[in-house]
């Protein structure tokens, strides 16, 4: 467990590989070890507001709190929150759900966190929990919501994958190129690059990398978030490229369920024994 203490007093960005990858099991894994210290903070992103969850028909897991816990909610799941709270703030912009509405734990108990609907209300309620004292900012996100990671200067994000029979060759392709991109440098101001640099405004596509026949130089991305390739096509971006990113937040775990798939299976796929190493799998089996 020791990389849950690098995510103390940071914004954690929770981000999942599909639906149901198990985000919020581990944000109460998480926020169980954690709590000595400084209050803890929870909110979510693209929370539609429904009971279950219409792929797969699963209640939505709520989020477990402790006395002195920080959550964002909306006012409507209020009534149906199995906690003892004290409201801090009440914010004027809506959602499809309604108002969010910060709130410190009392007791413990259960609810269900939501979250704002962009980045500028986003940042808003992250101040805001920590004037309230909270250290440790817990962001449960979404794989398309990932970009907001990249507003954050020092935020850290943890990667949370299912893995299943069905989907382990794209599973283990997304996560050597997430674990690849992690250890792109960010470019440094006065840095000298090797020539022609392209700087990538936006999404790295297949359609916006330079033509095969420019064969050698710096491309500058955005971030990590704003890459769009597959596994193949950014081996050989890096086979011709130098590569740095604009801003680059810290991957600081990759989360792994297997669902009937072998530990020994997923790792003859990834191919990669240092990938492997530093994969956390299952963890709330081990302790919770």
């Amino acid at each position: 467990m020791h990389y849950l203490k690098g995510l103390r007093d940071r914004t954690v960005f929770i981000v999942g590989s599909r639906k149901n990858a198990g985000k919020t099991t581990f944000l109460n894994y998480a926020l169980n070890h954690l709590r000595a210290g400084a209050p803890l903070g929870a909110l979510s992103v693209g929370v539609d507001g429904e009971a279950q969850d219409q792929v797969f028909g699963n209640p939505k897991p709520q989020v477990r709190a402790e006395r002195g816990d920080l959550l964002l909610c909306a006012e409507s799941a209020l009534k149906g929150a199995d906690l003892h709270c004290e409201i801090l703030n009440v914010y004027p912009f809506r959602t499809a759900i309604g108002r969010p509405v910060l709130l410190r734990a009392l007791r413990p108990g259960r609810a269900e966190i939501s979250g704002p609907e962009n980045n500028e209300q986003l940042s808003e309620i992250i101040a805001d929990m920590r004037r309230h004292g909270a250290g440790t900012v817990f962001v449960d996100g979404a794989l398309d919501r990932i970009t907001q990671v990249s507003s954050y200067g020092k935020a850290a994000f943890v990667y949370v994958a299912r893995v299943e029979p069905d989907n382990i060759d794209s599973s283990a392709a997304a996560l050597k190129l997430i674990w690849a991109a992690a250890g792109v440098p960010r470019c440094r101001a006065g840095e000298k690059l090797p020539e022609p640099v392209f700087m990538i405004e936006g999404a790295l596509t297949p359609g916006r990398v330079p033509c095969k026949e420019v064969k050698h130089g710096t491309l500058v991305i955005d971030d990590l978030t704003k890459i769009f390739l597959s596994w193949q096509q950014w081996t050989e971006l890096r086979a011709r490229f130098e590569l740095r990113f604009a801003a680059k937040p810290d991957l600081a775990a990759i989360v792994v369920n297997l669902y009937n798939v072998s530990r020994r299976d997923f790792e003859r796929k990834l191919g990669s024994p240092d990938l492997a190493g530093r994969l956390i799998y299952n963890p709330y089996e081990v302790a919770n």
